[in-house]
Order: C-alpha cells, then structure tokens, then sequence
C-alpha cells in the first residue's frame, strides 16, 4: 500500500492536485507543473497527460487502453508527435505530425500540448523526477476499478454521479471535496470532471499500482511510455 501519493489532472486554472493532508483527502488548483511537484515533496505524482513522445510511431500504451474500453475508446486521444507538440501553431503542428506519423492531430489535442510541455519540459530539466511522476488514464481506471466502462460522459451530470458513487464505494468523499473546492475556487478554473479524474489518480495511488505495459517504450529523451494501473481493487 502506497502511504504518499497524489492525483494531478490538467485544467483551466493550471492544475488540480488530489493528495492527503493532515489526514484529509483535498483538492488545490495550482498553476504550473513545477507548482505541482513543489506543493507535492514525496510520494508518486500519477498524471493524466501524456508522459513520453515517440516521434514516428504512436504509442501501443493507448491501443491497449482502447481494447480495455469498449463504448468508451473515443476517450482515449492520439498523442502528437514531440515536433507537433512543440509546434508554434496548429498548422505547423499537424505539418510536423504527417511528416513524422502520416496523419494530422486533433484539436483536442492540440489544446492540451501547452500541458504536455509543461510536463516534459519538467522531467526533461529535473531527471530525478522521473520514477516519482507517472502518466495513468482516469477512464481506463474507473472501468477498472468498476470492472466496466462507464456509461455516461464525464461532462454529464449522470457520468459525475456514477464516477462520484464509485469513487465513494472506494472510500473517497468527493461530495465533500468538491464542496471544500468550490468554496473558493470557481468551476471557470476547475471543473468537476477534472477533480474526479484527479480523485482516480489518487486512489491508483492506494492500490499498489504497476505498469500496463509490461516492458515501457523509452522515447529519444529517455522518457518511460507507460500508463500505471491496480493491481487489484480497494
């Protein structure tokens, strides 16, 4: 049983960080990624953002999270090609993704590049990081955790209950800290899909997780390709 983790999902505001503190499970919006690991000094930091950028291949870490999800595979997104990723528009970065994989990058992708950078940037410049901060996929993990996919989206208010009733069944109180949130965080900055998924990442925290993949894809910065699952459930 991992004693120290934390749970850390993309936002609008920066970051939202699910960890423990002083014996409460919580939930902060912090700006940057180094704000991040800063405001989590030990333990596992597990991400939900893509950690390791093949060049020419996509990754085999998301076809096998596509596999485990049946109804639910849409959620799993192409991850850019580093080039594509460090693009300056998002022209230049589906140019650079059909000359690396053949094929150009979604705009939902594209938005969360800022994201992706933050990240890489960080484990390239502080290598010492990089067994702590480990990429995981909230859907992939509800339906493990649940021993199904989810039925609803994220962004419905049905999908919020059944992720919050699961997260419940698990032990969590995500009513209570999203109440404690929004006392002073607006939903502009944070919203609630983002704090349940970071609440997921947490619980993997909790569960002894291991790799997907039992050997990882080291890209040419020698970044891990990986997704951290449960060993069992809670």
């Amino acid at each position: 049983m991992t004693s120290v983790a934390a749970g850390v999902d993309g936002c609008k505001g920066g970051w939202v960080v699910v960890q423990r503190r002083a014996g409460e499970v919580t939930a902060t919006v912090v700006e940057t990624f180094d704000a991040v690991v800063l405001s989590v000094s030990s333990g596992p930091l597990f991400v939900d953002m893509p950690i390791g950028l093949p060049e020419s291949d996509d990754r085999q870490v998301e076809r096998l999270a596509r596999q485990r999800l049946p109804g639910r595979a849409g959620s799993v997104f192409n991850v850019p090609a580093r080039s594509a990723v460090y693009a300056e528009s998002f022209q230049t970065a589906c140019d650079c993704n059909v000359r690396a994989q053949g094929k150009k990058i979604s705009l939902q992708s594209w938005y969360i590049c800022p994201k992706i950078r933050e990240v890489d940037q960080c484990l390239q410049a502080q290598p010492r990081l990089r067994p702590r901060v480990l990429e995981a996929h909230p859907e992939l993990l509800f339906a493990t955790f649940d021993g199904a996919p989810m039925r609803y989206s994220k962004k419905q208010a049905m999908g919020h209950n059944e992720r919050i009733q699961l997260l419940e069944h698990q032990g969590l109180m995500p009513r209570k800290v999203l109440a404690e949130l929004y006392q002073h965080t607006r939903k502009a900055v944070v919203q609630v899909d983002d704090v349940l998924d970071a609440m997921v990442l947490y619980l993997l925290g909790l569960s002894s997780p291991k790799p997907l993949m039992p050997e990882s894809v080291i890209d040419e910065f020698g970044l891990a390709v990986n997704y951290q699952m449960p060993t069992a459930r809670l």
